[in-house]
């Protein structure tokens, strides 16, 4: 694998100085002088012989994952480098999406974060956070608590800092990930897309708050599922543990990176330290409010 040195745009997510050779206009960009926490780069990434042709994540070393799909090979390396190999004529929008994506989710966990796969929102500086399996509504949810007025930490990914005290989450980047009808029809507070492309149905919105510099407690876990009514109730003490493995970001590389053990610890951990609920609606657009109401109302209970 080889990568460029040369970088030219300089942007932030997740508190991280990112210096890409892929524009990223989703990221805020920054000035900083120091050197980048992160260097994105298109390279030269080889899929590994004998990997079967339908797998997408391989543990190539403890210190390098691979992503490999049908547009683009990525390798993530030492929580500090991020390397693209795409197909020809790519739309960029694809590359964007996989680097602040799946690839810089990997990263996160590289860094030391325990990565759920989840939606985050912060609610009166308290972090809240929607977990559960691709196309079960966490981004519609966030987008629910940012028509309420509040703000959205993170697309698609919890990035938790394990800590003595507190869990705490950390915010990523000012962009949500939403179909443009929705948009519309709603009149949701984003701005519009930028260098989309006709491939893919949804687009990174820019939202009109900042993202926290700090990072904020953890107060609340909620696993979505789907109902005839909405309700919050709690999770019985057996699955908690459960419930979070199976929504480990990386889950699909524990066993691999002998990692399994540990990863479970810090889920049990986790379970101690946040309390951890299901929130059972109807997957409605006039359901929305309601949630956020059954929420609100949760969080209250405890203050």
């Amino acid at each position: 694998m080889t990568a460029s040195a040369s970088t030219t745009h300089r942007v932030t997510a997740f508190g991280l100085t990112v210096a890409s050779e892929i524009a990223i206009p989703e990221l805020p960009e920054t000035d900083s002088p120091n050197r980048p926490d992160v260097v994105v780069s298109r390279g030269t990434v080889d899929r590994p012989a004998n990997v079967a042709e339908d797998r997408t994540i391989y543990y190539r070393s403890p210190d390098e994952q691979l992503l490999l799909y049908e547009v683009a090979n990525v390798s993530i390396r030492n929580g500090r480098e991020i390397v693209v190999d795409p197909e020809p004529d790519v739309p960029g929008e694809i590359l964007r999406h996989l680097v602040i994506g799946p690839a810089l989710n990997y990263l996160l966990r590289q860094r030391g974060y325990f990565v759920l796969h989840a939606s985050t929102v912060a609610i009166d500086e308290e972090a809240v956070a929607f977990v559960g399996e691709s196309g079960v509504g966490k981004t519609t949810t966030a987008m629910a608590f940012l028509l309420a007025g509040e703000r959205v930490l993170s697309d698609d990914v919890a990035a938790i800092e394990p800590t003595a005290n507190e869990p705490r989450v950390r915010g990523g980047y000012p962009s949500i990930k939403l179909d443009p009808t929705l948009v519309d029809r709603l009149d949701v507070p984003v701005d519009p897309p930028q260098s989309i492309t006709p491939a893919r149905d949804r687009h990174f919105h820019g939202v009109r708050h900042e993202i926290p510099e700090s990072t904020l407690p953890l107060k609340r876990i909620y696993l979505l599922e789907d109902a005839d009514r909405e309700s919050v109730l709690p999770v019985d003490p057996q699955d908690r543990i459960f419930e979070l493995v199976r929504n480990t970001y990386t889950v699909g590389l524990l066993g691999e990176i002998g990692r399994a053990e540990t990863n479970f610890r810090q889920c049990a951990s986790l379970a101690e330290s946040v309390p951890i609920k299901r929130l059972r609606r109807r997957r409605t657009l006039e359901t929305l409010g309601r949630v956020v109401d059954l929420v609100r109302e949760d969080l209250n209970e405890s203050r």
